[in-house]
């Protein structure tokens, strides 16, 4: 008799207890990398907000400032875990009209480098400056290497940036040849550019505007030299872009051939000023200016 072998086959298309165990952990882990990046994320966004929050509270007690609001100056205090814009020429704890921004628990001021060993910087009626310029730095307590560094420069200037040191800071100040103005409002239809020269005696030259734009009013450029009490001003004013709301305007002044002090204006709309030294500070209409 033959007997006859039966093949028996076996369902091997599940999976073992352990590949599921290294699945989970698999996918534990990569689910555990995504919430820390998130996390850090989340981290990075709010120190990146609150640098450009105190640049714009910054921006504002200067604006106030220019403008004499209620007849006062106004400055920002630090502190490390907020920030405080307070009206007058020195910060008062206990004053009502104190405006405090928090910082999140995550985020501190770890450094606030001002002259003077000061902890607030107050802005200059007038001309903008400020006598306690400086740095303020901002971090991610849990992770100190990221950070912000805040300048603010003696002009009244500010930006987010690296950590300048005094040489940089002076050269800033005074290397103005060319400087953009980006103003939120459109000099379209302007008719008066005016360079006042507080000088002795003072001169205003004032230029029908007119004349440097083309057909659409698009661009504007003008430029000329002036005499300023027996020494020529060299100076070109003109845009990069200009429409119906907004106008990126551009200002040559080089040390070189400029020593005399100036106002920029348009319609009366003091827009900058510079130094016989060159240093600048940024009138009412001014919007922000940036050294190239």
């Amino acid at each position: 008799m033959i007997k006859k072998n039966k093949n028996y086959f076996v369902d091997n298309s599940g999976f073992s207890l352990v590949e599921v165990l290294v699945v989970l952990g698999i996918a534990g882990i990569l689910i555990g990398m995504a919430v820390v990046g998130f996390r850090l994320f989340e981290r990075k966004t709010e120190l990146q907000n609150h640098s450009q929050n105190i640049l714009t509270i910054l921006e504002l007690a200067r604006t106030k400032t220019l403008a004499s609001e209620d007849a006062s100056q106004y400055g920002i205090h630090f502190e490390q875990d907020k920030y405080i814009l307070f009206k007058g020429d020195v910060y008062q704890e206990e004053a009502g009209d104190n405006k405090v921004y928090q910082l999140p628990s995550r985020l501190e001021i770890y450094n606030i480098d001002l002259t003077g060993a000061a902890s607030s910087t107050v802005f200059q009626r007038i001309s903008g400056t400020t006598q306690q310029g400086g740095v303020v730095e901002l971090r991610i307590i849990s992770q100190p290497d990221e950070n912000k560094t805040i300048n603010i420069h003696p002009s009244g200037q500010v930006e987010l940036g690296t950590i300048l040191d005094a040489c940089c800071i002076a050269n800033r100040l005074t290397d103005t040849r060319h400087i953009h103005s980006e103003l939120i409002w459109s000099i379209q239809g302007a008719s008066v550019l005016s360079l006042y020269f507080p000088d002795t005696p003072e001169k205003t030259v004032n230029i029908a505007m007119a004349d440097y734009f083309n057909l659409d009013q698009t661009e504007f450029d003008w430029s000329g030299s002036i005499d300023v009490n027996g020494e020529n001003q060299e100076l070109r004013i003109h845009t990069h872009f200009l429409d119906a709301f907004e106008t990126t305007l551009c200002v040559h002044r080089a040390q070189d051939t400029n020593n005399k002090p100036l106002q920029v204006l348009m319609d009366g709309k003091d827009i900058i000023s510079y130094t016989a030294e060159g240093e600048i500070s940024v009138g009412v209409y001014g919007g922000t200016i940036k050294a190239q």
